[in-house]
């Protein structure tokens, strides 16, 4: 923290001198942001903005800002814009579909998950966040799929393992359950949840 606020009293200084420098506004966009001091944060991407509106990096960031703000409305528009000037920028396409599912356009989020999976095809994570999307929507069986998918390009997936647990406890297949919660289990010992799963599946 302390390290942290140093590094922006150097920023501030910088700027003093250089108000045009649009990477310096980033990382003093980037430094409150890590503070959690959103609104200061958005301020100071929207000044690199007005400065070099071509950086992706920039919308990027000002869009997740915007989502810790919950103006998904104005995430949406500098995640497009960051997907504009980089097309297959992952992280920006899936928080994209993230913004889309918080404002109601859950189609328009599928497919795009949909899309992502498509673009990273030996992603673990990218089927995973499909997964996530279809089980929100009760999509179970279509969710369990995803995470498999997940677990044949990452065994190591404990996350995977522990929502097809869920999905299986839900459903009642206890012993399916158990066996998934289980060998989650052997991929992080220390995971909470699924210990939690495991004590209640074994009562």
């Amino acid at each position: 923290m302390d390290e942290i606020l140093k590094k922006l009293d150097e920023i501030e200084n910088e700027l003093a001198q250089k108000p045009g420098d649009a990477e310096l506004w980033m990382e003093h966009g980037i430094g409150h942001q890590i503070l959690g001091n959103y609104e200061k944060s958005a301020g100071s991407f929207r000044n690199a903005l007005e400065i070099d509106s071509s950086n992706p990096s920039c919308h990027y960031n000002l869009a997740n800002t915007y989502t810790e703000l919950e103006r998904y409305e104005e995430a949406i528009t500098h995640y497009l814009k960051a997907v504009e000037l980089r097309p297959c920028h992952i992280p920006s396409l899936n928080n994209l579909a993230d913004a889309y599912e918080a404002i109601g356009e859950k189609k328009k989020s599928e497919e795009l998950f949909r899309y992502i999976t498509r673009v990273s095809p030996n992603s673990a994570l990218s089927h995973f966040n499909l997964g996530n999307a279809l089980l929100r929507n009760n999509r179970h069986i279509e969710a369990a799929r995803c995470y498999r998918q997940s677990l044949s390009l990452d065994p190591d997936f404990t996350d995977a393992y522990h929502n097809i647990a869920w999905i299986l406890k839900k459903a009642g297949a206890k012993a399916e359950a158990l066996e998934y919660a289980e060998r989650g289990l052997e991929t992080d010992p220390s995971h909470d949840s699924l210990k939690s799963m495991i004590e209640e599946l074994k009562k």
